[in-house]
């Protein structure tokens, strides 16, 4: 058997006074290193959101485009070209910015000018640029990528159809036979760009989703180590004890001075009548507690719900200790916060007792809220966003699939609002903005979902009842809610808005075919004089707002 090890008073107070100042600064480069890539994380998930909102943009100005030179090609007015030509330079920007950042050395000022074309908010532009160059080869972000190239070919062919289509319109060589051809044409090349749409907005939805995952795992991971390392630590000190103790003579005192300095904060309490024998400064501090209010105070006081102690010492009772046990707590002011328990029973003079290290995770808990609502809530009106809304959307099409229930869609879009966001500037069309998403909210019932897909495009999905007279009414209501005019500053605006409707199954039985109908529908109400709404299939109804 070893000899035990002795060690003067001196040398084991410089020992353990070294080896708790390595070990605060190990934690203090753990928590910093967290912290970063929490911030990290956040931007990289807002990044990812402004791609989501960048193609919200892109499939909004593909549709105008496609809108305005079918009036075009019908009725050869200047103005309709103009509309596809300022659709178009959205595309176009875009465009030129994928084009040059897939440049070995690519020319970020002139990447970023195409961005801005394609109408991407300026904050949001460097986080684009940098989750392009630095997560180009993550298998979702290449494919979405891979969609989006893809999509040139077509909008080429959208060009060349414009070019011809003014060509002859300026040369006066126009019939309807040839009109009825360049129609079809532009509707093969818009049926040929929905889908390529959808998959890259279902891609970057999960691309989202995945990055969100991979975050949250590595937060918990350095969190785990955090609370690795001072459980770690607290054992040591545990079996270290009684080496203390006869080193010293003064055990108690010294046990006392190393948890002192732990830079967590610890607590023993004796078993047989949960009296708290030692809390240290840091503990005194979270728990907002004097030195001489520790022999009145209870344990049980300091956590939110009996329930989650009595489940906590349950496992202790059986296991002898407890490793990173999250749980509510609170202050002496009744102040709750989250708490991550690491509990051990030892012997502390004499006495059967339990030594308790918890960090507080208040800000860890925090940001995982703050991280899931950027993911999937828009940051303008706080909608849920087209990730969120696709997720719910395919949701209730598994729940329908299996019981035979029914469900609406509404897909509904401001009339007008590339005008009043041109004349009276982007703040007031975003306060526009806010205030539809809070009408619309306002109007629908309970049960039904309102999310924001991009631009001024917002979905309704009604679940409580889908026949066909509440559908309308629900239509109606909504309509009825944007009749009031809005003011912003000195200005009173007036909107109207189209909206399209699919009826599940009636109009299809997947996300795509659902979302198409229903987008299809709107174009219908807005030709058909906008401030309106339409049906898809054979339940076609239509309705003004006065109606």
């Amino acid at each position: 058997m070893a000899e035990p090890l002795h060690i003067e008073p001196a040398q084991a107070t410089g020992v353990q006074s070294r080896r708790l100042i390595l070990i605060a600064w190990l934690f203090s480069a753990i928590i910093v290193l967290v912290l970063l890539f929490t911030y990290y994380g956040i931007g990289l998930l807002s990044a990812g959101r402004a791609y989501v909102g960048g193609e919200g943009l892109w499939s909004k100005a593909q549709k105008d485009a496609v809108f305005a030179l079918g009036r075009y090609t019908r009725y050869h007015e200047e103005s309709d070209f103009d509309t596809y030509r300022a659709a178009l330079d959205v595309i176009l920007g875009d465009r030129q910015a994928r084009l040059e950042l897939e440049k070995a050395a690519p020319d970020l000022a002139r990447a970023r000018d195409g961005f801005l074309r394609g109408r991407n908010h300026p904050d949001d532009i460097d986080g684009m640029i940098g989750l392009f160059r630095h997560f180009r080869h993550i298998p979702d972000i290449d494919q979405a990528i891979d969609i989006w190239t893809r999509a040139d070919a077509m909008i080429d062919q959208l060009m060349a159809l414009a070019a011809r289509v003014r060509a002859s319109a300026q040369a006066g060589q126009v019939d309807n036979g040839l009109v009825l051809a360049q129609l079809r044409e532009l509707n093969a090349i818009n049926e040929r760009l929905r889908p390529l749409e959808d998959d890259f907005s279902a891609t970057l939805g999960r691309a989202a989703r995945t990055t969100k995952v991979i975050l949250l795992a590595v937060l918990f991971m350095g969190a785990a180590l955090l609370l690795g390392a001072a459980i770690l630590f607290s054992r040591r000190m545990v079996r270290q004890s009684e080496q203390v103790e006869r080193a010293l003579r003064q055990g108690e005192q010294q046990l006392r001075r190393l948890l002192q300095f732990a830079p967590l904060p610890i607590v023993i309490v004796r078993s047989s009548d949960n009296t708290i024998l030692f809390a240290n400064e840091h503990a005194l501090k979270q728990f907002k507690l004097e030195a001489a209010s520790l022999a009145i105070s209870r344990p049980a006081d300091f956590y939110l719900r009996n329930e989650d102690r009595e489940a906590l010492f349950a496992h202790l009772r059986q296991h002898r200790s407890v490793s990173d046990w999250e749980v509510r707590m609170q202050d002496a002011h009744g102040i709750p916060f989250w708490a991550s328990m690491s509990c051990q029973c030892i012997s502390y003079d004499g006495q059967e007792c339990v030594l308790t290290a918890l960090n507080n995770i208040e800000l860890r808990k925090r940001n995982q809220q703050e991280l899931q609502r950027r993911a999937f809530y828009d940051e303008l009106t706080a909608l849920p966003n087209r990730a969120m809304f696709m997720e719910a959307l395919d949701d209730q099409l598994a729940r329908n699939a299996a019981d035979g229930g029914t469900f609406a869609l509404m897909f509904i879009d401001v009339d007008r609002f590339k005008i009043i966001n041109d004349e009276l500037g982007h703040d007031a069309g975003d306060k526009l903005l806010q205030e539809v998403a809070a009408r619309l909210t306002a109007s629908v019932h309970e049960t039904d979902l309102v999310a924001r897909l991009g631009g001024d495009e917002f979905v309704v999905l009604v679940t409580e009842k889908t026949d066909t007279d509440f559908v309308n009414q629900t239509a109606r209501a909504i309509m009825a809610a944007m009749a009031p005019n809005f003011h912003f500053d000195r200005h009173e605006i007036s909107v109207t808005i189209s909206i399209g409707i699919s009826c599940y199954p009636h109009d299809g039985v997947d996300l795509m075919t659902m979302m198409k109908n229903a987008d299809v529908a709107m174009y219908r109400a807005k030709e058909r004089g906008r401030n309106n709404f339409q049906w898809y299939g054979t339940q076609r109804r239509v309705a003004r707002a006065d109606a």
